[in-house]
């Protein structure tokens, strides 16, 4: 009997895996899924699978390829192994993102890419549109997997995208789309290559054409460089120079440009989001929503109210006259760099570090480091290597075995009117689960220190 290959195969059992197998059922496709272990992360999800009725292994095998013409892959995995060559052999391979928007009807997606800022603008652009009386979704690499929306009629799905995501994509096509910078990170899995890394970020610009709008920092570099690549309209934004079309701020006002004619629109000073990096964000936010504003009041309110996310600069508490802040969601050098040079005239105790798989190159840091920092508070795998550079350089520090410690040892440090500043320039699974799960770790520890918390 000759096999049925219309079934889809799902390769990794994250977040993103699941919500592709139960859009598969729900479409009513034959789904089958490959996980390589099974364990107490996990569980869950094979437990969900068991429910829906969903065919899977544990290990990775060709147990499900005479039964499947379509693979999707989570972004976790490395495109570039043995197995997914082998699947690559036998079907086409997609990312999750890719797969949730081929089951979309008229999909309007704005979709936000690149470095750092990319979480603090999706999350912006999509209070500005529900403002608006528009009904957006947040989804991506927020929020809920696009998968879990593909088939919830919207008015507009605004995605954040990571490299990752943005690999394996073949029809994908956003009808706005923000690159907000460009900075090596993630370059373990791009061998050791920013230009590989940043062709993977520009795929977001792969198709589209006509009356599609990109928006770029006008003030980064590289990206302005590779600028000439895209086919559709370019807005861009800037804190440091005039643009023709798109947003820029001379730091005290915010101007909307439009064919060379700029106008100023409202004051800097009634932005919820303090710090030049959010200012890029606001400034991006309001290149990507620009044809959907409707009221101008509502727009203001929106950004005066809008005060940022969970994990990215987030004031946790006061303890002692030391204020406490967690951007656990500063996993690369250059958004611990921006975090350090948020606090002006203020002492920092930096807890710095985690795991070490990127191998990033600590020493653009190490300068602002010199200036702001106090102390700084080691965790996790880089603490050896980082030590080695702050005692050639004279700053005091020590390495700490957990959270609680690295909280104490900082507090120890402080002195009224110092900063705790939890930006680690890694990523977390060597201690956790991702950088959200530090970042709630950090604030309970906090505030147990504090007597705030349990």
């Amino acid at each position: 009997m000759r096999m049925n290959r219309d079934g889809l195969l799902i390769i990794g059992l994250g977040i993103s895996g699941l919500s592709a197998a139960l859009l598969a059922k729900r479409s009513g496709r034959d789904v089958f899924v490959t996980e390589m272990e099974r364990n107490a992360r996990n569980e869950a999800r094979f437990l969900r699978l068991e429910s829906e009725k969903i065919e899977y292994e544990v290990g990775n095998s060709e147990r499900f390829f005479d039964r499947c013409s379509l693979a999707v892959i989570s972004p976790g995995i490395d495109p570039e192994s043995r197995f997914i060559r082998s699947v690559e052999s036998r079907m086409d391979v997609v990312s999750e993102i890719e797969f949730a928007y081929s089951c979309m009807k008229a999909p309007h997606i704005i979709g936000v890419t690149g470095t750092n800022g990319k979480s603090t603008t999706v999350s912006l652009i999509h209070r500005i549109l529900a403002g608006q009386g528009l009904d957006s979704a947040l989804a991506g690499n927020i929020g809920r997997g696009l998968s879990d929306e593909a088939d919830i009629p919207r008015d507009i799905h605004v995605c954040e995208l990571s490299s990752y995501q943005l690999e394996k994509i073949r029809d994908f096509h956003p009808v706005c789309a923000v690159v907000t910078n460009l900075t090596p990170d993630h370059l373990n899995r791009y061998g050791g290559s920013f230009e590989r890394y940043a062709d993977a970020k520009m795929n977001i610009f792969k198709n589209m054409s006509g009356g599609d709008v990109a928006v770029l920092n006008r003030d980064d570099a590289v990206l302005m460089e590779r600028a000439s690549a895209i086919d559709c309209s370019i807005a861009e934004f800037s804190r440091r120079t005039t643009v023709s079309n798109g947003y820029y701020s001379d730091g005290i006002g915010i101007f909307r440009a439009e064919n060379g004619n700029a106008e100023r629109i409202f004051d800097v000073r009634s932005l919820g989001l303090v710090g030049g990096h959010n200012l890029e964000n606001v400034l991006a936010a309001l290149c990507a929503v620009d044809r959907h504003v409707a009221s101008r009041d509502a727009l203001l309110q929106t950004l005066a109210a809008f005060t940022g996310i969970e994990h990215r600069l987030e004031y946790v508490t006061e303890y002692r006259g030391i204020s406490a802040y967690n951007d656990s969601k500063g996993t690369n050098v250059d958004s611990t760099r921006q975090a350090l040079a948020s606090f002006p005239g203020k002492s920092i105790v930096l807890i710095l570090g985690g795991d070490d798989a990127k191998k990033n190159d600590f020493s653009p840091l190490m300068e602002l480091i010199s200036d702001n920092c106090r102390a700084v508070v080691l965790i996790g795998e880089t603490s050896e290597r980082l030590k080695t550079q702050l005692d050639a350089l004279g700053v005091r520090n020590i390495i700490s075995t957990d959270m609680d410690a690295a909280v104490a040892d900082a507090f120890g440090f402080a002195r009224r009117d110092d900063v705790v500043l939890l930006s680690p320039a890694a990523a977390s699974f060597d201690m956790f689960d991702n950088f959200e799960h530090r970042g709630r770790v950090f604030k309970e520890a906090v505030m147990r220190l504090s007597g705030g918390g349990s």
